[in-house]
């Protein structure tokens, strides 16, 4: 059999195999996204949401584009209809869906799924992405029926308004991230700040020249600054090769150990933003570290 062996994979036996049976065959076992039945040979399969998944999805009065919320109807109905073996279970699978729907907001979520969204302009391959902040149908309408008029290479992206997260204040506004780890490689390197920090521009300063490197992360300091350690430390690694610190150790400081200091620069968790920040030091300080086609690219942030 090409099938896995289980004392081979588990030979301490610690492992538990829990297998699922039907109370009789006309029961469905879940399984993933869908209830699986097995009868006389013939598997039979619908739509399935777990009991712990709450009914929310997005609400039929939220603030995002009509568009948005067609798209989001229609996925729905689509992944009923593929994860459905007959015509009548897909019935079964589209209720699931109808009640799902109409806890949001939706009246007639089948009827909904089939609303055509005037957008008033088409974009091209050629076309430039413009992004606004989502008013309402008519202003966004109104908007691309003036793009169109005057033939304008633009695609229109609108995005939703500011969510609750971001206008209300933490609730513990004085916490501050701690190191737990005893004697952190990165702690003891940073000038300031904490190495479990996240999405924030930092600077590594070399400091057997006083070159510098310029950089943004969107998880934590450590996990970041722990990989330029390593390229630092095994420059003539081949999976290395393109890395900025391996090739700075590799030219200049052949047979010398890492030797960095770090420093958090800035702290922004808006991805865009953080990106517009590292490509704002490296156009101002230049640092050499970084290599040229990355400053090209990061530079790009700038003018878009």
């Amino acid at each position: 059999s090409s099938g896995i062996n289980a004392e081979s994979q588990d030979p301490d036996g610690r492992l538990k195999w829990e297998v699922d049976f039907p109370e009789d065959n006309s029961q469905f076992v879940p399984f993933l996204g869908t209830e699986i039945r097995m009868e006389e040979g013939d598997v039979s399969y619908r739509f399935f949401r777990k009991s712990q998944k709450k009914n929310i999805t997005l609400h039929y009065r939220s603030h995002h584009p009509l568009k948005t919320k067609v798209e989001v109807v229609r996925n729905f109905y689509r992944t009923a209809e593929m994860s459905s073996s007959s015509p009548s279970l897909k019935e079964e699978s589209f209720k699931v869906v109808d009640h799902l729907l109409r806890s949001n907001g939706y009246t007639n979520p089948r009827t909904f799924k089939d609303t055509i969204v005037r957008t008033g302009t088409k974009g091209t391959k050629n076309s430039v992405n413009l992004k606004l902040p989502y008013l309402s149908e008519k202003v966004s309408y109104e908007i691309g029926r003036c793009i169109q008029r005057h033939n304008l290479p633009i695609r229109l992206i609108f995005t939703p308004g500011k969510k609750l997260r971001s206008i209300f204040c933490s609730s513990r506004p004085y916490d501050r991230p701690e190191c737990n780890t005893t004697d952190c490689r990165i702690c003891e390197r940073l000038e300031a700040g904490c190495c479990v920090s996240k999405c924030v521009v930092y600077c590594i300063t070399c400091k057997l020249c006083n070159e510098k490197y310029i950089g943004e992360t969107g998880r934590t300091v450590r996990e970041r600054l722990l990989e330029h350690l390593r390229y630092a430390s095994n420059p003539t690694c081949k999976s290395y090769t393109d890395e900025a610190l391996a090739a700075h150790y590799r030219t200049n400081h052949v047979n010398s150990g890492p030797d960095l200091t770090f420093r958090i620069l800035r702290t922004e968790p808006n991805i865009i933003r953080r990106k517009i920040l590292e490509s704002f030091y490296i156009n101002t300080w230049k640092p050499s570290i970084n290599g040229r086609d990355e400053c090209i690219s990061v530079k790009r942030f700038l003018v878009t």
